[in-house]
């Protein structure tokens, strides 16, 4: 990492390949630490004008900035390479256009295939993100086929405003494809006052930018149903305040939050409204339970004959089964021909004889599990102080799947024939495969 480092420093130079508006401002930003920039467009024209103080132009000005006014660049300190060689004469690469038809990926993978000689110690890093993968596919991969081992970061932005860019304190997300990657561009970016937090993969990097840009864009759009549905509130105020209400550190996957409460909020604000907008909401009640429902699916793919459900009340409730999500399983795999057993020490057996006719119960001073699969759906008092032992003694250990919704039991042991499961995790994956 030192070497890196050092031949970083000894030229203060980088490559910058794209000089739309993401590397514009990087350029911007590189002058601002004392560091020069080699530079290159697929667009010749572009790097005419550049040269020529013609750009960015006065619509460019318009689009990047606030207030339409964008900083030049100091032309004495950057180098415009039309050819291509020269480019690669400094160790970090600053990708800075996305992956179109126009410009791929895979066009720059073939170029620096060519300068194969020059890439050692190198750091690329990308900036746009496009559809997952593509980054892998159509540029690692190809240098890897020609024996390239390279250095490949991210450090995805999705500012498009010259003023949101120069925000003090900001904080960016990076990966790599090694871990060497992801500690060179975190010395780079350390070096330019920029903060890094650390993801898995490049593929993870690309779903979490997209992700985030789509969220965004979902949430306006529940707002502006909302705005239709109600006219007479100002929905931009109290989008405002509720937004800065809600705890999302606490945000929790699986089926945690379907209870009685959220069913009754969705039915109310649908009751009150005038016209058929809130279509996301709806969407949301019914894809929170089939949530459930491809879980049951995969169950019957793999010819699984029993499941137990380990907790039957609503989340954190003691002991009320309004929309529970229990209830809601039971009753589907029911439907599936799927043997139930049920557990939970808030009930009398009677008690859930009368809600669930068609399950078995198990003894609580016991808790036999001796099905194929368990769903841990809620933690009631007598699960809650199980340890190894128990969890052996008890048969849980030795299911083939065990689907938790509350993540309590991640941190114990399981045979080498279960696969442990918390919603929202990534080993799903082993689940469906």
């Amino acid at each position: 990492m030192n070497s890196f480092m050092q031949r970083l420093l000894n030229t203060k130079k980088v490559s910058v390949w794209g000089i739309g508006y993401l590397g514009y401002s990087s350029l911007l930003k590189l002058q601002d630490y004392g560091v020069k920039a080699s530079v290159y467009d697929f667009s010749t024209e572009r790097l005419n004008d550049l040269l020529n103080k013609k750009y960015p132009n006065n619509e460019q000005f318009n689009s990047w900035s606030k207030n339409g006014k964008v900083p030049s660049i100091d032309l004495d300190y950057i180098s415009v390479c039309k050819d291509i060689d020269c480019m690669f004469d400094n160790v970090v690469h600053i990708i800075s256009f996305p992956n179109t038809e126009e410009n791929e990926y895979s066009v720059l993978a073939d170029l620096f295939i060519n300068n194969k000689n020059k890439l050692a110690d190198s750091l690329v890093i990308f900036q746009s993100a496009g559809v997952p993968t593509k980054i892998e596919e159509d540029f690692c991969k190809l240098l890897k086929k020609e024996g390239i081992d390279i250095d490949v970061a991210t450090v995805f932005r999705s500012d498009w405003i010259i003023e949101d860019f120069f925000q003090k304190n900001k904080t960016r997300v990076v990966s790599g494809n090694n871990v060497k990657a992801s500690e060179k561009v975190k010395h780079f970016l350390s070096y330019i006052d920029i903060d890094a937090i650390d993801l898995y993969n490049i593929e993870e990097a690309e779903i979490y930018e997209n992700t985030k840009n789509a969220l965004n864009y979902t949430i306006v759009a529940f707002f502006n149903q909302m705005s239709l549905s109600y006219p007479h509130i100002n929905m931009n105020d109290l989008s405002i305040k509720l937004l800065n209400q809600i705890d999302f550190s606490s945000l929790k996957l699986g089926v945690s939050s379907i209870d009685f409460k959220s069913e009754q909020s969705i039915e109310n604000l649908l009751r009150a409204t005038k016209g058929d907008f809130l279509t996301i909401l709806k969407e949301a009640n019914s894809t929170n339970i089939a949530y459930l429902f491809y879980y049951v699916d995969i169950l019957k793919s793999k010819n699984i004959d029993s499941v137990t459900i380990l907790g039957v009340s609503s989340y954190n409730s003691l002991k009320d089964v309004r929309m529970s999500p229990s209830v809601i399983l039971a009753e589907y795999l029911y439907k599936n021909n799927i043997e139930v057993r049920v557990f939970d020490d808030r009930f009398q057996s009677e008690e859930l004889q009368n809600l669930l006719p068609y399950c078995k119960f198990l003894d609580s001073k016991e808790l036999a599990i001796k099905t194929d699969a368990v769903f841990i759906m809620n933690i009631n008092n007598q699960l809650r102080f199980l340890n190894q032992t128990d969890i052996e003694k008890t048969g849980l250990f030795y299911s083939k799947f065990i689907f938790d919704n509350t993540g309590f039991f991640s941190k114990f042991k399981f045979s080498q024939d279960s696969v442990y499961h918390q919603f929202g995790d990534d080993e799903l994956i082993k689940v469906v495969k």
